[in-house]
């Protein structure tokens, strides 16, 4: 096992969207930057102290969906270009990506209404400019695309 798996991050996290976050260096200060709350009350959803919304399950996950999308992408470019360069980086990747899998298969159980306004939030965030930090660089490229993407799945 490598020392990311046996993280106590990992270990304490009860939903996978925070695993996969963790993943890919997104802290409970960014997280709770992006949900407008306490570091302290992320710690307490993490770790299932306090129960989560649904819809800010939802809007991580889809943060979540957006990373991993945008950081697939330019770890592959890499990859292609400079074999062994990136080995870490995309390990990470791929278990974020693990990670929002689960995550989505668990969101199945979500009504409608909850996942709408997750993605409202997720659209309200992203269009703020917010991931125009170093934890969330590389998403705002591609937002039209994402948005039409995104639309089609509430619908």
């Amino acid at each position: 096992m490598t020392s990311i798996a046996e993280s106590a991050a990992e270990k304490r996290d009860v939903y996978p969207v925070f695993r996969g976050l963790t993943e890919l260096g997104v802290s409970n200060a960014d997280l709770a930057q992006a949900l407008s709350t306490s570091p302290a009350a992320v710690t307490a959803w993490r770790s299932g102290e306090s129960r989560m919304p649904a819809r800010l399950i939802a809007f991580l996950t889809l943060i979540l969906d957006a990373l991993v999308e945008r950081r697939g992408a330019e770890s592959a470019v890499v990859g292609s270009l400079f074999q062994g360069l990136n080995e870490a980086g995309q390990t990470r990747i791929l278990r974020a990506r693990d990670n929002l899998q689960q995550q989505q298969a668990f969101n199945c159980g979500f009504d409608r209404a909850q996942m709408e306004a997750g993605l409202r939030l997720f659209l309200s965030w992203r269009n703020r400019n917010v991931f125009a930090g170093r934890r969330f660089a590389g998403v705002e490229r591609g937002q039209a695309a994402d948005i039409g993407r995104l639309d089609m799945v509430a619908t």
